[in-house]
């Protein structure tokens, strides 16, 4: 919801497609680069309070963006500085949620559990934006920008009273001598490593999609932030399915096939898109990539984990998913430089991402896919 409603924001406020790219940049950077001192915090335990923290900065953070916005006090550096605030507690939430599930679930249940984390996230794919384009059409995206903020505070109040296994990491060494471990663990991890290479350049589809469809939607077809949302929800709808059919039927021993498979099906669907974008194509191919995103998500999060020792759990996810995430700003730049030049070039652009990232998998040789046998190697 939040992301969305910052690229409508900027872009019915401040009229710049390059700010809004520049403004996902700052609401994603800063945490990436903490990561690895938010991963040594996780392991060390109190993992739901540090959640809950993030929750209360984030909420704190969207409403002064609001109240600022309503007020017109918000000038644009003030707007770009408060985002980056909220964005270096965000590894805590994203990180220690799933740094959970390898924790509380039995291994035999990882694809499922898998599945149904990707599913959670994908609910809120479908909710969130569709949430936010009528939002937006309702009361304006100043006051809008309130709504992320409420939901943030009653997902720390759901966490209240939640308890869970506490961590088993050594805490005889400091936070940023954790935090090097966690770096050195994840390079030397080929697995993790390869996942690494895959999904910060596919990645990065990702953060031009998320500018893209804002600015083809309002500048290309003349639509309103609704249906922003709702082709957002589609996307969504289509990976929560997708993914539910994978974790069915398990990714393990398949996560060659399904990396690749998946990173070239959202190619193909990008590189469509750049040539004809009217409504009907615009929705079956935001829907393709969305069923493509779905075997991909639980392949990534099944492998990194059966290739993460537990004792590393939080640290080594808070590397390895925020080095996954890189593209993502990168992404959002690119489509906020491209996108007003040309939006066929920055459409072509996410296809040869989408490529790249999946020649990584497709030509690697199988025993790189042997992850347990990595998790030994790297004890």
């Amino acid at each position: 919801m939040f992301s969305v409603l910052l690229v409508l924001f900027v872009l019915e406020t401040h009229h710049s497609a390059s700010l809004s790219g520049i403004v996902v940049v700052c609401s994603q950077v800063p945490g990436i680069i903490v990561s690895p001192i938010a991963g040594a915090l996780l392991d060390r335990g109190s993992r739901v309070a540090l959640m809950r923290l993030d929750y209360l900065v984030g909420s704190t953070c969207i409403t002064t963006i609001g109240v600022l916005s309503l007020l017109h006090e918000l000038p644009t550096c003030v707007l770009l500085l408060v985002v980056s605030a909220a964005s270096i507690t965000a590894p805590l939430s994203r990180v220690g949620g799933r740094s959970l599930y390898p924790v509380l679930v039995p291994r035999p249940l990882w694809d499922r559990s898998n599945a149904a984390d990707s599913g959670t996230n994908v609910v809120a794919t479908m909710l969130g934006p569709g949430i936010a384009g009528v939002a937006v059409a309702l009361v304006g995206p100043r006051a809008a920008l309130l709504l992320p903020a409420i939901v943030m505070l009653l997902a720390a109040a759901l966490l209240i009273g939640f308890v869970v296994p506490n961590a088993l990491a050594s805490v005889t060494v400091s936070v940023l001598t954790d935090a090097r471990a966690a770096m050195g663990y994840v390079w030397r991890n080929q697995v993790l490593r390869m996942l690494a290479g895959t999904m910060t350049v596919f990645n990065a589809c990702g953060g031009i999609l998320t500018v893209a469809i804002p600015f083809i939607v309002l500048r290309g077809l003349h639509g309103g932030s609704t249906t922003v949302g709702l082709l957002f929800a589609i996307m969504g709808a289509a990976g929560f399915l997708a993914g539910l059919l994978t974790g069915r039927f398990g990714t393990e021993n398949r996560e060659k096939r399904l990396l690749a498979i998946s990173c070239m099906t959202t190619a193909v669907a990008f590189v469509l898109l750049a040539f004809d974008r009217h409504e009907v194509v615009l929705i079956a191919l935001i829907a393709v990539i969305g069923i493509a995103n779905g075997p991909l998500t639980v392949a990534m999060f099944s492998l990194r984990q059966r290739a993460t020792d537990p004792l590393w759990f939080g640290r080594a996810f808070a590397v390895s998913m925020n080095l996954n995430f890189v593209g993502s700003p990168i992404g959002a730049a690119i489509a906020g430089a491209l996108l007003t030049h040309s939006v066929p070039l920055t459409l072509l652009v996410a296809a040869s991402c989408a490529v790249v990232g999946g020649f990584w998998p497709a030509v690697l040789p199988a025993s790189i896919y042997e992850p347990m046998a990595q998790v030994a190697a790297t004890i």
